[in-house]
């Protein structure tokens, strides 16, 4: 599993089993980091930084070292020792365009911008990583207007831009990429709506180009997250999966050819034919009573989302196929267990209300999976007639402890897991 946490601007934290990878922090108002931190259980952690703008580089990264020690490593371009924004023993690696690196968990190449530094490519665990920087077709919204002989101003680098040699710089910088990698499993790109008309066009034209895995937008914050949205129906268009981020601090996993994020309330009437599926399989299946058919309500499916506890597992054309709620901290209904006793009083999280279409088997599997990225302790309940759970949960790992009863009274089996 890869999980990708957006922090602010340009700035991710991406995990995966080797490592925890941080691109061009910033700022941090969710403070996401110190919770992915948190969570890295002895991987090392690799800092990237792709140029000297202050808007993808601070010198707060090296405070890090105090915290992490001989656990991290500082990847950065050049330039920002060129304009001397840190020093040289600062960082463990400065790379430019064409330059590589690599230990055990990872391979590094630095690609081109046609902006200021470099951008990144990143290889692990047999998946390929971008993150472009400030690489993008800035002057679009010149061409978009149809004023390509119109050479604006800019006051970054005191020289009027021709729109139309720096459009050819950029596609070049494309085609220089082409020659080491086709596509990327994870492409985080730029959609500024800062650009004006055209903002889409730098993507637009990275996607026609290279084979997507997953699209992530960036470098939006000053024109809001649903500008960056306006990539999705191009996406759409392509087969291109795209991550509609919600704000600081969201986050989606990646696993299988799946992935899995927040539920949004958009989701609901999908959600409740996912439901209905599922009490129909039940009632096939000896269990005709665990879910009444106005089981789970509107208002619970809202409440799930507004709390952020509910999530849906979307397939590679961004179908969603299941969902299930994950909600971590103590859960009422477990406080008096009868008939045995939990394994433990250490802190938990509970899986409630986990419901498929049928179209993909181990759902179950995929939900502990993204559940043991955060938690040790897992548990679960389910009706005791409900045979197919309950083997699926025991298949899991679970411990049978005893029976438990809702909030309505009723009667369930518990299970426990513990890592």
């Amino acid at each position: 599993m890869i999980r990708l946490t957006y922090i602010f601007h340009s700035g991710f934290v991406v995990e995966t089993a080797a490592g925890i990878l941080v691109f061009d922090y910033w700022l941090d108002l969710a403070n996401v980091l110190p919770k992915c931190l948190s969570r890295r259980g002895g991987r090392h952690v690799y800092v990237f930084a792709s140029h000297f703008h202050e808007d993808h580089f601070t010198k707060d990264i090296f405070g890090w070292k105090q915290s992490l020690g001989s656990d991290v490593t500082y990847i950065l371009s050049k330039d920002i020792l060129k304009h001397r924004r840190a020093d040289k023993g600062e960082a463990d690696v400065w790379l430019v365009k064409g330059g590589t690196w690599a230990d055990e968990n990872i391979q590094v190449t630095a690609t081109g911008s046609n902006d200021s530094g470099v951008s990144w490519i990143v290889e692990t665990g047999g998946k390929r990583i971008f993150h472009a920087g400030d690489l993008c077709n800035w002057y679009a919204r010149f061409l978009a207007d149809g004023n390509k002989d119109r050479q604006p101003y800019s006051e970054e680098l005191g020289e009027d831009i021709d729109p139309v040699a720096e459009e050819k710089r950029f596609l070049g910088e494309l085609k220089d990429m082409q020659k080491i990698a086709r596509g990327g499993d994870l492409v985080m790109f730029p959609v500024d709506g800062r650009i004006g008309n055209g903002y889409t066009l730098g993507a637009r034209q990275f996607i026609e180009r290279f084979q997507v895995g997953m699209f992530v937008p960036m470098h939006f914050v000053l024109s809001g997250f649903e500008s960056a949205w306006r990539m999705e129906p191009f996406c759409q268009e392509k087969h291109v999966p795209f991550w509609r981020i919600a704000c600081e601090g969201d986050s989606i996993v990646l696993a299988d050819g799946v992935s899995i994020r927040h539920t949004r309330v958009e989701d609901i009437p999908r959600l409740q034919a996912l439901f209905s599926h599922a009490r129909s399989f039940m009632l096939e299946t000896g269990n005709p009573s665990q879910w009444t058919a106005a089981y789970p309500s509107e208002e619970l499916l809202r409440k799930d989302i507004g709390s952020r506890d509910s999530y849906v597992v979307e397939d590679e054309k961004q179908t969603v196929i299941a969902t299930f709620v994950l909600r971590g901290g103590m859960d009422p209904t477990y406080d008096v267990i009868y008939e045995g006793r939990w394994l433990n009083d250490a802190p938990y999280a509970t899986i409630h209300r986990i419901a498929s279409d049928g179209t993909r088997k181990g759902i179950l599997h995929l939900a502990m999976q993204f559940a043991l990225l955060d938690y040790n302790n897992i548990r679960i309940d389910t009706h005791r007639d409900n045979q197919v759970m309950r083997n699926a949960i025991t298949k899991e790992g679970f411990v049978y402890c005893g029976i438990i009863h809702c909030w309505n009274g009723d009667e369930r089996v518990a299970y426990q897991f513990r890592k």
